[in-house]
């Protein structure tokens, strides 16, 4: 598990990639969980209810795996889904764990204090960071520059957080 863990890290230093990771259903269904775990805790810490959490969380991970594989079989390279799936899915949920801190401090709350502003500048750091990191993984799953891959990780972000709170904000 510590070896895991420390994959994870040096993924998110960008030191490591999606290929180094072994192509493993299970490993990929562990980390799936941990990635869903993490996303609920983040809602709830964000002051979403159990069930708006879940379903978001639910929804952004199905998006994304959808999307990935489509991409994947339309550039037939479908088997290099495990790896890259787990990357994302991995990073997410430890930059999701690096979250809570700054959602603690209420960055999205009503009154504005000097806690919530760095809570809100933090939050901004760790998106910048996920877009890096995604993109850091999109270059090796497609064989693309890091630019390319940070800016298909931020049109992705918005479209899929444009989806997700249209279909799911009022919940």
């Amino acid at each position: 598990m510590q070896a895991l863990i420390t994959f994870f890290v040096e993924l998110c230093m960008l030191r490591r990639a999606p290929q180094d990771l072994p192509a493993s259903e299970i490993l990929f269904g562990l980390v799936l969980v941990a990635d869903l775990l993490v996303g609920l805790l983040v809602g709830l810490t964000a002051g979403l209810s159990f069930w708006t959490s879940l379903i978001q969380g639910v929804a952004e991970i199905a998006i994304t795996l959808a999307a990935l594989l489509l991409a994947l079989n339309l550039l037939k390279l479908a088997a290099r889904f495990i790896q890259s799936s787990t990357a994302l899915l991995g990073s997410g949920a430890l930059l999701g764990l690096l979250a809570l801190m700054p959602l603690s401090l209420n960055p999205t709350g009503d009154q504005q204090t000097d806690l919530a502003a760095l809570g809100a500048f933090l939050l901004l750091g760790l998106v910048i960071w996920g877009i890096l990191v995604t993109g850091h993984i999109l270059r090796h799953t497609f064989d693309i520059t890091l630019g390319q891959g940070a800016a298909i990780a931020v049109a992705f972000e918005v479209f899929t957080v444009t989806l997700i709170t249209g279909l799911f904000g009022n919940l």
